[in-house]
């Protein structure tokens, strides 16, 4: 996270008959909005572990998952404390740079849920959003299913990824089949290295996923857990689109080696028959050019023009030749 920041604190309070959202000054203020029969989701941004430090004492959180919530290069991973659940996932964005990532962290009580990260999240936003415009299906649920709606938003980020992925990919094919260069070959390689990276990322995510959704903990109600195996299916297809999207990328690997090979081929071919056809031209100026004293023909008043002729006869018919061999 970045350091020399004030973190940013936003809380939304809602119920299926209220909604509302209040900007905070420091985490001690959360206590005073807690109600049972209220959802409270605290969003946090820009912060510091040393910022952070009252969720211990607030809450009852671990050191060690308040110091992980802000390693952003931590794995995805699920974490049970039996009073509360602690839940990283990896977001996922694209640049001119390729892709970049960054870290969620989620702490989920039973009616209070904590989500922390470095900087504003587009689908974080737009769930706010869908909360205050009162929403049905995201007010009915606690923080068990405010849980699952935060999972659904990342794996649909990632989706969007994935259509920026195919659509690399359908401007590489079509370079690759009409005018491939270094460029190509380059661009192809650093998809694929992305699209790798990517796979890992959803991969965990869907273990995560997978993990929530057997898990036997009283945060996650019985009837949110279905709800866990749809983004469980969501994941899993994406890493089927993922792997078609890199069988792909490989591919047109292939199929730019192979067309740099023909290449190579035709202008070897095209040199090969060139020297074919001086070779013998080559031996008549060689015979000709040696400086023997007694060599009949170079007294002869016609030897250069007959010399001449003959190699042009010779040249043409090794082009006829060439031909009919459907060398050229």
């Amino acid at each position: 996270m970045q350091e020399g920041l004030k973190m940013k604190i936003t809380a939304i309070k809602y119920s299926a008959t209220m909604q509302r959202i209040y900007e905070l000054e420091s985490l001690e203020e959360i206590l005073a909005l807690q109600e049972e029969k209220f959802v409270l989701w605290i969003d946090i941004t820009e912060s510091a572990i040393e910022e952070l430090s009252p969720l211990k004492s607030l809450f009852g959180f671990h050191p060690l998952a308040i110091e992980d919530s802000v390693q952003v290069e931590k794995r995805p991973k699920m974490d049970d404390y039996d009073e509360y659940l602690f839940v990283s996932a990896k977001t996922i964005n694209t640049g001119e740079e390729g892709i970049s990532t960054g870290q969620l962290s989620i702490f989920v009580c039973k009616y209070i849920l904590i989500t922390i990260h470095e900087k504003q999240l587009k689908g974080i936003e737009e769930l706010k959003e869908r909360i205050l415009r009162k929403k049905p299906l995201l007010l009915k649920g606690k923080a068990d299913f405010l849980l699952y709606m935060i999972l659904d938003a990342i794996v649909d980020n990632y989706i969007s990824v994935i259509e920026d992925f195919e659509d690399k990919m359908d401007e590489i094919d079509e370079e690759v089949l009409e005018n491939p260069t270094v460029r190509t070959i380059e661009t192809i390689r650093m998809l694929i290295r992305q699209i790798r990276h990517m796979h890992r990322i959803i991969r965990v995510e869907r273990d995560v996923v997978d993990k929530l959704e057997r898990s036997d903990t009283a945060i996650i109600k019985p009837e949110t857990k279905i709800y866990f195996r749809d983004v469980y299916d969501h994941t899993s297809t994406l890493l089927d689109s993922v792997d078609n999207i890199q069988g792909n990328a490989e591919g047109a690997l292939e199929v730019y080696h192979s067309s740099l090979a023909n290449k190579m081929n035709e202008i070897m071919k095209m040199l090969t028959t060139i020297a074919t056809i001086f070779i013998p031209l080559t031996f008549l100026a060689g015979v000709y050019g040696m400086n023997f004293r007694y060599m009949p023909e170079l007294e002869w008043r016609w030897g250069y023009f007959t010399a001449l002729f003959l190699m042009a006869v010779i040249g043409i018919g090794m082009v006829i030749y060439v031909r009919k061999q459907k060398w050229l």
